[in-house]
């Protein structure tokens, strides 16, 4: 570099301090903020940075080839919202990228965008992006749902190949171009659909597959690996269910059944004989709860786990706090929001996501609500507010959002959530220690801004989805798209998971699907 160069801030500037070349590897000053004044950063300026965290300031203007690649312990970045296009390959081999602030300037992703980011839970997708190139999203490996925004018209090779956790791949009506190898070796896609009417492509009923219409036959797309007459139980009622035979040696392993009352006491679980009592417990006792008996390995596996959240003590209460509870604030609405409101809700600043952060006056005040959340509630049809004082410590986040497919309308036109979902929310608060559980009924689902916003804020919240289907494959094409949104597997794998979950308070983030009954 010849004398070319000024060192400061743990960086290497050009002589004129415009340009960012990269670390001074002589110096420990750098955290991860770079200070306001520069305007461009060079080529692979921080390849390999060693930081979870980098900030970029917003006198940016220009972006470098391939900046962040390989950086394996990068979690967090903050783009600049002054700038108007990304780089190539920006953050490719970011391997543990979970997060990044975009702004909304941004309407084109160029080619190895995330390449390799195998932690990226989700996609920010930015209004007016009409294509993703070649290897975007290849190699995000963590990526399990993939809507893609309206507007997108070619999809390139290999940009989401190699995605072996996708599961589930909306494609708008505008798409135009599919390329043969766009998701090559997305192993686990089970789910495609096309949001809107296309004249060029078609999903087929019998596979599971997207095809393209063409002059000499239809054309495979993209593969559905689809596993015929499977259907995936999860919670539910076993009162509904058809006996099952089994041998006295077979594992109980796939009996699905759970508790009648989550949490309940061992002396009450060993009184209840699930293949001989079953279809002798009446519709009056099952309506206390969402889920069915224990099965008995688990109840051995809680038993013994040193993180079962529910005590001796707090079983009893469970066993015991069946009953309606009360509202403790209710709200119906169907209020309009403005493309204004909603396009601020994305890709904010750092200083406005700062402020967007729950105060502690929220955090323990049912009654004060942080705005997304007033939006979710003022964009439904139906909401309720259920309040709680656990006892112990709460998780990090002290809101639980229960989506119900529908609510119960009386005689006199008012309308209310079922009593077996409410007594199942008070279950939940008390294992899990929640302050509040949210209800809602009726997502504007052909609102796509709303939705879009929908996605990106429920993703790392605990939700839960109240349905009358029977099985995954029996949900309705609402609850279908309300599990996409809300970022729900429908993995067997997952769904025995979350069942683990469910029973015991541990940090792990709840995503759930439980039967609900309207009676």
């Amino acid at each position: 570099m010849g004398e070319a160069y000024i060192r400061k801030n743990g960086l290497l500037y050009s002589a004129d301090s415009k340009t960012i070349l990269g670390f001074d590897d002589n110096s420990d000053d750098f955290k991860g903020r770079v200070p306001f004044g520069p305007h461009f950063i060079d080529d692979e300026a921080f390849a390999d940075c060693p930081h979870e965290s980098v900030s970029l300031p917003d006198s940016i203007k220009v972006l470098g080839t391939a900046l962040f690649s390989g950086s394996k312990n990068l979690k967090k970045v903050k783009l600049p919202s002054s700038i108007t296009e990304l780089a190539p390959y920006l953050f490719s081999g970011c391997e543990s990228l979970v997060q990044v602030t975009m702004p909304n300037s941004i309407t084109e992703f160029p080619e190895g965008l995330f390449y390799g980011c195998a932690s990226l839970p989700e996609i920010p997708f930015r209004a007016g992006i009409t294509s993703l190139p070649e290897n975007v999203f290849a190699g995000c490996t963590a990526l399990k749902s993939l809507v893609v925004p309206s507007g997108v018209k070619e999809i390139a090779s290999s940009a989401v190949a190699d995605c072996t956790a996708l599961e589930s791949l909306v494609l708008p009506s505008t798409i135009e171009s599919v390329a043969d190898d766009a998701f090559s070796g997305c192993t686990s896609l089970r789910n495609i659909r096309i949001d809107g009417e296309s004249e060029l492509f078609f999903v087929n009923e019998e596979d599971g597959c997207l095809y393209r219409h063409s002059d000499d036959g239809d054309v495979l797309v993209v593969r559905a690996y689809v596993v015929k007459n499977q259907d995936v139980q999860f919670f539910k009622d076993s009162v509904d269910d058809e006996p099952i035979e089994e041998s006295e040696d077979e594992e109980e392993e796939d009996d699905d059944l759970f508790s009648a009352e989550i949490g309940a006491s061992d002396a009450e679980l060993e009184i209840v004989d699930m293949k001989n009592e079953v279809n002798n417990m009446s519709d009056e006792n099952n309506l206390s709860s969402m889920l069915a008996d224990v099965m008995d390995a688990e109840k051995e596996r809680n038993s013994a786990a040193a993180d079962v959240g529910v005590s001796a003590q707090e079983a009893a209460v469970l066993s015991e706090a069946m009953d309606v509870i009360e509202d403790s604030m209710v709200n119906s609405n169907s209020g309009v929001i403005s493309t204004d409101e909603m396009s601020n809700l994305f890709s904010k600043s750092e200083s406005e996501e700062m402020s967007t952060q729950k105060t502690e006056e929220q955090v323990n005040s049912p009654n004060v609500l942080d705005g997304k959340t007033k939006i979710l509630i003022d964009s439904v049809d139906f909401s309720q507010i259920l309040a709680f004082e656990p006892t112990g410590p709460s998780p990090e986040d002290t809101d639980l959002f229960v989506i119900a497919e529908k609510i119960i309308t009386d005689a006199a036109g008012n309308k209310s959530f079922s009593k077996k979902l409410l007594a199942c929310c008070d279950n939940f608060a008390k294992i899990h220690g929640f302050k509040r559980v949210i209800l809602l009924a009726g997502l504007p689902l052909d609102n796509e801004e709303f939705m879009q916003f929908y996605f990106h804020y429920i993703s790392r919240r605990n939700v839960i989805f109240a349905c009358e289907a029977a099985s995954p494959s029996k949900l309705s094409d609402y609850g279908k798209a309300v599990c996409e949104h809300s970022r729900i597997s429908l993995d067997p794998a997952e769904l025995k998971a979350q069942k683990e979950i469910a029973t015991k308070r541990t940090d792990a983030l709840i995503k759930l699907i439980i039967r609900d009954k309207y009676e």
